[in-house]
């Protein structure tokens, strides 16, 4: 029993053993021991370099082709390799990070000689200064960034916002890269950059992966929307102003109505007559009521008012002075 114990015990102390020695190994050899921000650019005799996955030359190389000479390389940080006198540059390239031997590259003195360095490579004839057209955004995220160079290994414009998808941009110069991408320079927010411009609808319906169709009834949709919000927008000024919705017409305010069986007052000798009313109201192209005959109108319907109260105090006072004199009498 006790020879078996042992037995399991060595078995599982080895299967735990290597696992662990492999895990600090990684750790080593994928972590940069000093983080760094510069640029160098690829000058090699053999006409280019390889990434590898670890800083070991006999580690897994991640390029299937060699980093050609004058391509710039942003190196975030360094990894000292004191057994071959060599310093390797954690860089990242086509969406992979790893290490390249910087005893193959010189520094660059600026994000703009790194820049300058991979137009030059790429040739005049993949690179316009002059260009003038317009693109529309798209990327598969929905979002994309502006960059401060031809790659994400130049960095964000810092203090743009996202740009998305349907967005309307300036091209000002573009460029076709060795590496295959296609940059362009636009501006967003005030600041120029640069932008990808296989991000854009052009792009993905070259690479199937928007229809023309769509697009038109994306575009159709808008316009739609954009011309239903312009006619309700103007709606209000067109019908709905408080000069037209206040202001009474001769033929329907009471007052016009009431106008004519007030001819009889002596008041109404001053104020225009029923036919007049009539007449101007018909030729009138205006709908405002004459100040005059609102004025005139106000002043009858107030003699209406107290014609009767003078009426009924008489009736009062005769309805009195006959109890009276009734009660008189019967006594």
């Amino acid at each position: 029993m006790k020879k078996t114990g042992m037995i399991w015990l060595i078995a599982l102390m080895c299967m735990f053993f290597p696992v662990n020695v492999w895990a600090d190994i990684s750790d080593k050899k994928t972590e940069p021991d000093i983080k760094t921000d510069y640029y160098m650019i690829v000058e090699s005799k053999q006409g280019g370099i390889d990434i590898y996955a670890h800083p070991d030359l006999e580690s897994a190389k991640l390029n299937e082709e060699l980093i050609p000479n004058g391509t710039s390389l942003h190196i975030e940080g360094e990894v000292e390799d004191t057994a071959h006198s060599r310093t390797w540059g954690y860089v990242q390239y086509h969406g992979m990070y790893g290490y390249v031997p910087l005893d193959d590259c010189r520094p660059a003195q600026s994000r703009k000689e790194a820049i300058d360095s991979e137009l030059y490579i790429a040739g005049r004839d993949h690179v316009d200064y002059n260009a003038d057209y317009d693109v529309r955004a798209y990327a598969s995220e929905g979002t994309q960034k502006l960059y401060q160079g031809p790659g994400e290994k130049y960095g964000e414009v810092p203090g743009v916002r996202d740009i998305k998808n349907g967005e309307s941009l300036h091209v000002t110069q573009d460029a076709e890269l060795v590496d295959g991408s296609h940059w362009g320079v636009t501006t967003v927010d005030g600041k120029e950059g640069w932008i990808n411009l296989d991000d854009t609808e052009d792009a993905a319906r070259k690479r199937g992966e928007l229809s023309e169709n769509d697009t038109d009834t994306k575009k159709e949709f808008v316009t739609m929307i954009t011309s239903e919000e312009a006619e309700l927008s103007k709606m209000p000024e067109a019908t709905v102003t408080p000069e037209a919705t206040e202001a009474p017409t001769a033929t329907v305010t009471p007052e016009a109505t009431e106008a004519p069986t007030v001819t009889v007052t002596p008041e109404a000798t001053e104020a225009p007559t029923a036919t007049e009313t009539l007449e101007a109201a018909e030729t009138s192209t205006s709908t405002e009521v004459p100040k005059e005959t609102a004025a005139s109108v106000s002043e009858e319907s107030n003699s209406l008012i107290q014609t009767p109260f003078w009426w009924i105090a008489a009736a009062a006072v005769i309805a009195v002075a006959g109890v009276l004199i009734y009660h008189f009498k019967k006594k």
